[in-house]
């Protein structure tokens, strides 16, 4: 539950992880985002619970994917970016020295935005993590995983026919269900979503959702989505996001229906977006 005493401090107070339900499988703690001098993400506090969804919401340019990419470390790319704060991983820094960034990349996916597809077969597609990261070679091992992580993908009746066709022959909605099964293939413990259900018609969208939603309680999930509509749908918590900071986190059920911030309010009501 989130406690502010008033929209203009701006102060969000997560709940402690104590209880039995709030159980932080990552979390971010003052954590600050440069791009240069641009301060894009201020000084936000924000956990990511097992086996829940949290939705990331708020207008453009808020800082929410450049959060979410944080978390595996995906803006270690961009030269211009300077993280500051701190994210666990199980307690653990992720900037710890002795951290993999690979290792931790396969225990956090990531699943983005446009479907990406590599330009090999769909077998292939999912079978690369496994093979990479020595889970896996080949023969019958393999052939388990690759089949697993399509069915739990809710791909498999699909494409079993076609493993050996081009991931990207395959629609837009299958190719970001394939893009989520080779996230999967790898078992991860964190799956983070930067919209992916922005590039696809309402048909596959649904599929998408439904697909979330089944995945919920064997992965903690973190999904950055403009649709207010879809995060009240899929997610069980939510952070809203504005100009860089987090204004409000609580259950998703209290944002939507009962926020404390003026900020949330005129959000959700569609006073600007």
């Amino acid at each position: 539950m989130l406690l502010a005493p008033s929209d203009s401090e701006a102060e969000v107070i997560v709940p402690e992880p104590s209880t039995e339900e709030f159980r932080p499988k990552m979390n971010a703690t003052a954590v600050d985002v440069y791009y240069g001098d641009t301060h894009a993400v201020k000084k936000v506090d924000l956990p990511i619970l097992e086996g829940d969804v949290t939705a990331l919401i708020g207008p453009s340019g808020c800082g929410k994917s450049t959060l979410l990419r944080c978390f595996n470390r995906m803006n270690d790319a961009i030269a211009a970016c300077r993280v500051e704060g701190e994210i666990t991983l199980e307690g653990r820094s992720i900037f710890d020295a002795e951290i993999d960034v690979v290792e931790l990349r396969a225990r956090v996916g990531m699943v983005f935005q446009k479907p990406n597809p590599f330009p090999k077969s769909v077998y292939d597609n999912v079978a690369y993590g496994p093979r990479i990261h020595g889970i896996a070679r080949k023969g019958p091992e393999m052939d388990a995983i690759v089949a697993s992580s399509l069915e739990r993908a809710g791909l498999w009746q699909e494409v079993k026919d076609r493993l050996q066709e081009s991931g990207t022959a395959l629609s837009g909605g299958q190719q970001q269900r394939l893009c989520i099964a080779r996230a999967i293939a790898v078992d991860p413990e964190v799956i983070l979503m930067d919209e992916p259900c922005s590039a696809l018609d309402p048909i596959a969208t649904a599929k998408i959702e439904e697909l979330i939603c089944e995945l919920r309680g064997r992965f903690a999930i973190a999904i950055v989505t403009h649709n207010m509509q879809q995060a009240a749908r899929v997610s069980q918590r939510t952070a809203f996001f504005h100009l860089g900071e987090l204004v409000e986190y609580g259950r998703t059920e209290d944002i939507f229906t009962n926020p404390v911030q003026e900020r949330t309010r005129d959000y959700i009501t569609g006073r600007y977006g």
